[in-house]
């Protein structure tokens, strides 16, 4: 977390981080999935925290937003959670307005009608969450949240 700048108490603010899931093969990665949405959709709620997590090919992409505060507890559980690895924050900051405030956690994996968007980043042939920018992540997660409506 060294670097990770903090906008002020009162106002909004986005955290974008990728980490590599480090979880046993044996769990399967919808199951780490499905573990992490139960564990953290309640504690997002109460803390006013927003989310949108994109899962994808052994790697975690993940919007927080909300109170800075709130958002700065949040990431460090996440820091902390041995099924993180690898972790970098990508852009963190203050904002106008949330993108992702629909949920207090959606997560989802990319699916075949999807590979367009993966595509249009440089991502098709294979992902490499190393090679997004603030811009790139933003707005492959913008593209995720807007391709298919989320149960």
């Amino acid at each position: 977390m060294p670097g990770t700048r903090l906008s002020s108490a009162a106002g909004l603010h986005r955290l974008i981080y990728v980490s590599r899931d480090r979880t046993p093969d044996a769990s399967g990665p919808a199951e780490t999935l499905a573990a992490i949405v139960r564990q953290a959709e309640h504690h997002n709620a109460e803390a006013a925290v927003t989310s949108l997590l994109l899962a994808h090919e052994g790697c975690f992409l993940q919007a927080l937003e909300g109170p800075g505060p709130a958002v700065m507890a949040v990431f460090r559980r996440i820091y902390g959670d041995p099924r993180h690895g690898e972790l970098r924050v990508i852009i963190s900051g203050a904002v106008e307005r949330r993108e992702f405030g629909g949920w207090s956690l959606c997560a989802r994996r990319p699916e075949r009608d999807d590979a367009p968007i993966l595509a249009a980043l440089g991502q098709g042939e294979a992902f490499d969450p190393d090679r997004l920018s603030c811009r790139t992540s933003l707005w492959l997660l913008m593209a995720m949240r807007s391709a298919r409506a989320f149960a």
